[in-house]
């Protein structure tokens, strides 16, 4: 399918790529095909929006070296004081109790409007404009796997991000381990283009080509096609059409994507 024939798709079967049947149905591909990584050096997982930990078997079932750890970033008290009992079951899970940005700042950190901030919550987030729950520190990741590391070596294998509308300046903050970063899924919807968002004209876009720069094919999440959206594969559509979504991206040399899907962007699982 050429890129007219993909952006009509997207379109008239949008319910294919809305809400997250279709990151369950990639998520059984990816832990069916992703193969170990080398064991010369650390292996991390990252859960960005980790909640209260619904995801973390996910991360483990994809990094399974025996040499690897798992970074979970969760910075909202009422989800914490679930989390940290689950994390503190694991030697190799480590939480962290900061939002995660492009910039290191001091912010405020709101819950949605009109909804209780009580332990589950996954709509909170810096941008949003309800009640005021926290004052948080806000990192790059960069500077703290720097911190982390030291210099020792280290894959990102697998990053999932589900912050809210900021994701795009979370992965802006891994600019410098984005050569070391293997697989990235993150929310791309129609909060980026709220007062949640980074507040660009064209958000989704602008992180596309960001990834795309830096190396990575960006794909659109859905429950019978995964398609590729960057570079000649564009279309002004997945800008202007967007809702509960996500997408999945991954080195260009990467063969991976062959298993998973076929010349028509279907599953072949």
């Amino acid at each position: 399918m050429n890129t007219s024939q993909l952006a009509k798709y997207y379109v008239y079967n949008h319910n294919e790529f809305n809400g997250e049947k279709g990151h369950e149905k990639l998520l059984v591909g990816l832990k069916k095909y992703v193969k170990k990584c080398d064991d010369n050096c650390k292996i991390v997982g990252i859960d960005v929006g980790c909640c209260v930990g619904d995801y973390i078997q996910h991360m483990k079932d994809i990094c399974k070296e025996e040499n690897s750890i798992i970074f979970c970033f969760e910075p909202n008290p009422v989800n914490i004081l679930v989390l940290e009992p689950i994390i503190n079951q694991y030697e190799n899970l480590k939480l962290f109790k900061n939002c995660l940005s492009n910039v290191n700042e001091i912010a405020s950190f709101y819950n949605y409007k009109n909804i209780t901030n009580n332990a589950g919550n996954q709509v909170a987030g810096l941008r949003n404009n309800g009640e005021k729950i926290c004052d948080v520190d806000v990192k790059k990741l960069d500077d703290i796997l720097d911190k982390e590391f030291n210099g020792e070596n280290f894959i990102i294998k697998f990053i999932k991000i589900d912050t809210e509308g900021h994701d795009g300046n979370v992965i802006k903050g891994l600019e410098k381990y984005l050569p070391k970063t293997k697989y990235i899924i993150f929310e791309c919807s129609d909060c980026l283009d709220d007062f949640r968002g980074p507040g660009i004209k064209y958000p989704m876009k602008d992180i596309v080509d960001f990834l795309s720069k830096n190396g990575f094919d960006t794909y659109r999440i859905g429950t019978k096609k995964l398609f590729r959206v960057n570079d000649e594969y564009w279309d002004n559509v997945y800008d202007d059409f967007k809702f509960h979504s996500n997408c999945f991206s991954l080195k260009k040399d990467d063969i991976l994507i062959n298993e998973i899907i076929d010349e028509n962007f279907d599953y072949t699982y």
